[in-house]
């Protein structure tokens, strides 16, 4: 393992001066994407919330709990509480990654499908999680297809640099937290990437995965299952803000 100490140049990279302005903390901060119908979100934790909107299961015990695992255990300056966007929102171009909870669920409105191209053509990262079966793939596949109809989706090879940027993680032995059936049978678990033209791997879909619940419960630790989630959460964002 190695420790990185990222500047606060990285976190502007997404920022054009007619779209939004830059960050003024220079800090890290984990965003989450709202979508659908909107749901209070101002009190409330996640065990209270998972029969709610599918966007915001685990919220808010997840990310705050993987906000102390980047503080305690990476150089990434972290300030500000996780906060809540829609895709709709100017002020999703002042951040390097975003959370997608659901994405079975995940339907656009035809400006957030401008807003997430737009998002991604410019360097941003979108991290999918929290789903499984065939029919919630398909769903996440035919969304994506809106703002890219000529890419397709490819299975991450196990020795994608995404897998040893910080922690060293074997994504065939890490424990799957959603037992679905679903395309993708080799094992249980799969991570499925968009990339661009140049290669650069723009959006990842953990299928059959829950790393939220991981976060979310640390203490039940089942087969390392929040060990690894933790790891994988540090791995995916590191990877977004050096890539």
């Amino acid at each position: 393992m190695y420790r990185i100490c990222l500047i606060s140049t990285l976190l502007l990279v997404l920022v054009l001066p007619d779209k939004a302005t830059a960050q003024t903390d220079h800090g890290f901060q984990f965003v989450r994407i709202q979508f659908g119908d909107a749901v209070d979100s101002s009190d409330g934790e996640g065990w209270r919330r998972r029969w709610g909107a599918h966007w915001s299961h685990d919220w808010p015990v997840a990310e705050r709990n993987l906000h102390l695992a980047l503080d305690r255990t990476t150089d990434i300056h972290v300030e500000g509480d996780p906060i809540v966007l829609r895709l709709s929102d100017e002020e999703i171009f002042e951040y390097p990654m975003l959370y997608i909870c659901e994405p079975g669920y995940w339907m656009m409105e035809e400006e957030e499908v401008e807003n997430l191209r737009d998002y991604l053509n410019r360097g941003g990262f979108v991290l999918f999680d929290d789903f499984g079966s065939e029919s919630e793939w398909i769903q996440l596949v035919e969304e994506m297809k809106r703002a890219f109809p000529d890419l397709e989706p490819r299975e991450l090879p196990n020795n994608h640099p995404i897998w040893s940027i910080f922690y060293d993680i074997d994504p065939v032995e890490a424990p799957a937290l959603v037992k679905g059936r679903g395309y993708f049978t080799k094992y249980d678990d799969a991570y499925i990437g968009y990339f661009d033209k140049n290669g650069r791997l723009m959006a990842l879909a953990c299928y059959n995965q829950d790393l939220g619940d991981g976060w979310e419960w640390p203490d039940r630790n089942f087969e390392e299952a929040s060990t690894i989630s933790f790891q994988m959460g540090v791995n995916f964002l590191i990877y977004a803000l050096t890539h």
